[in-house]
């Protein structure tokens, strides 16, 4: 029978709600509110449609997977709505944490200069996100409640958001997938992974700041279980975020006139992520 065309949208409506669940800072112990942006297969007719999504929806009847979305550094948790909605319309609860004092809306240069705090603070995150959603399913009352299924998590998260996806998927084992996207900062503090659940690693080739050999490469080698390496040709770091920020934190030359369009560049992405991700 055909093969869906996953660039396009998936056979499910889009909801879109936010949840605020609050922990401690790893570094500070002062409260770090992490309000999450949640995507979701939702029941059409319910909810408020806004921007191609259904706002405050029911979540549409059965369980489905979840991924987790890291932002990059200085990103923030709507950076790659391209992905995100889509993976929802596929069947999957997508849920987008902030990262606190890293996102650009905390102001730059501060959350460049913060990256050694959210470094240490990521992983946490993303776990503590992990006891919060299962504890919404098992919540009566609840959005969420009978919804997920506890087993099939995975997670994803591009540039630093990438390089805490390596690091969730080695540290934490209710992780069954992981999908990086252009991770950045490769290095000593993470080249002991030992990532043994499937994995995939997408990066552009002309990508100034994560570059192609110097992290998808070594991040590659760390894998030991089911992998995957795919090098998008004429795009840069920006392919896997919503708008193409030539110069923030590239040369330059990575939204010229040659490379690929942001929906060119998304089509690519989703060729390999989703049926990545409904396979893992």
């Amino acid at each position: 029978h055909a093969v869906p065309d996953v660039t396009g949208p998936g056979p499910y409506a889009v909801g879109q709600t936010t949840v605020t669940f609050t922990k401690n800072s790893v570094t500070t112990g002062e409260p770090r509110p992490l309000a999450t942006v949640i995507w979701y297969p939702a029941e059409p007719g319910t909810g408020s449609p806004v921007g191609g999504v259904l706002a405050e929806a029911d979540v549409k009847r059965g369980r489905w997977p979840v991924l987790l979305f890291s932002h990059g550094l200085c990103g923030i948790p709507t950076q790659s709505r391209f992905f995100t909605t889509a993976l929802a319309s596929w069947g999957f609860v997508v849920a987008a944490p902030p990262h606190p004092g890293g996102q650009i809306t905390d102001g730059f240069p501060h959350c460049v200069q913060t990256l050694n705090d959210s470094f240490a603070n990521r992983v946490a995150d993303m776990q503590f996100l992990v006891d919060q959603l299962l504890a919404a399913d098992r919540q009566p009352g609840s959005r969420f409640a009978r919804h997920l299924k506890s087993r099939r998590i995975g997670m994803s998260g591009h540039s630093f958001g990438g390089q805490t996806t390596m690091r969730v998927a080695a540290a934490e084992p209710r992780i069954r997938a992981a999908l990086a996207l252009a991770p950045a900062f490769y290095g000593p503090s993470v080249s002991t992974l030992q990532v043994t659940i499937p994995s995939m690693i997408m990066t552009g080739e002309n990508d100034s700041l994560a570059p192609f050999e110097t992290n998808a490469e070594p991040y590659y080698a760390e894998l030991s279980g089911p992998r995957f390496l795919v090098k998008i040709l004429n795009t840069g770091h920006s392919a896997f975020a919503d708008v193409c920020r030539s110069g923030i934190f590239s040369d330059g030359h990575e939204c010229d006139p040659g490379t690929l369009t942001q929906d060119e560049a998304h089509a690519f992405v989703l060729r390999h992520a989703v049926p990545f991700l409904l396979r893992y």
